[in-house]
């Protein structure tokens, strides 16, 4: 595994519309994130902004990523090196804390402190919102749990109490995955 810092600067760029390239890299991330896990598609492919994709489809939070991602303290990030796309991370407001729905690092680019530096422009900006928590549902035995842990995360039994009904009214499943909190209060 390759450890070494990255040699060119990174950028985080928080999403905006303001420019077209922020849409472009979501998609172009998608793109590696797919690739990894063995689905090919055509990497020249991005969707126009506003389809109307059904909450039960896949991938409907990036379609929906105002709704999701940009409202209220929620937030979505964009890791460059120099113009080329290689992470990013989204979170989303729930009422009262913030939950980190959507995270991806190229895998050239992991264990090179690009996720950490993702995870902390969330936490600067819920900070700065007066959020009281950052939850995240992650694998039990994966890298994330290691950086989140690193980051100040603990693992909690349940999700913060107004989260669970919203789980629950949500039909949410989180088989096999651990919970972490990252109290800001």
């Amino acid at each position: 595994m390759n450890n070494q810092p990255v040699s060119s600067p990174i950028s985080i760029a928080p999403f905006t519309w303001d420019t077209w390239e922020h849409w472009r890299s979501i998609w172009v991330l998608r793109g590696y994130q797919l690739s990894e896990e063995g689905i090919i598609g055509e990497p020249d492919i991005i969707p126009p902004p506003g389809l109307d994709v059904p909450r039960d489809e896949y991938e409907w939070d990036f379609h929906r990523i105002e709704e999701v991602y940009l409202s209220g303290a929620g937030g979505f990030w964009i890791a460059y090196r120099g113009d080329d796309p290689v992470g990013y991370v989204g979170a989303q407001d729930l009422g009262g804390t913030i939950e980190l729905r959507n995270m991806y690092v190229r895998a050239e680019y992991r264990r090179r402190g690009i996720g950490a530096r993702l995870v902390q422009a969330l936490i600067d900006h819920c900070k700065s919102h007066a959020v009281k928590a950052v939850e995240l549902w992650t694998d039990p035995e994966g890298l994330g749990r290691i950086l989140y842990t690193k980051l100040g995360f603990r693992v909690v039994d349940k999700p913060w109490m107004e989260l669970s009904e919203l789980f629950y009214r949500m039909n949410r499943t989180t088989e096999g995955e651990t919970r972490m909190r990252l109290d800001l209060t």
